[in-house]
């Protein structure tokens, strides 16, 4: 059974904050996939991504969010994850993907480095 993912998104000066909750799965991400999109759409290319909340990430939610960050990355900007742990930090340490993502321990780190 898939727990809800929560997807909520705030408009920064200078990024969007996208904060996760629940389970990130082939299921659910179809409503991650229309709101990065949207995102995308609309010009913005510098993302936070709160994941402290996330508890799980399935194969589809870990291609998702890397052919997210390559278009930010793509059209000059970034995707920054915050907060990983647990099983989602096991799953992107397994896969070798943690190298492909800024990846910050907390969200206040995040925001401090957003200049880097």
């Amino acid at each position: 059974m898939t727990t809800r993912l929560g997807v909520t998104v705030s408009h920064e000066a200078t990024h969007a904050l996208v904060t996760l909750t629940g389970e990130l799965d082939v299921i659910s991400g179809e409503r991650l996939r229309a709101v990065l999109g949207k995102l995308a759409d609309e010009g913005v290319t510098r993302l936070v991504l709160d994941a402290s909340e996330l508890t799980f990430c399935d194969s589809m939610g870990l291609r998702l969010l890397l052919e997210s960050h390559d278009r930010a990355v793509e059209a000059g900007g970034f995707m920054k994850l915050a907060g990983v742990r647990g099983v989602f930090r096991r799953i992107l340490t397994v896969t070798g993907l943690h190298a492909a993502f800024p990846i910050y321990e907390t969200l206040p780190d995040a925001l401090a480095a957003l200049d880097d």
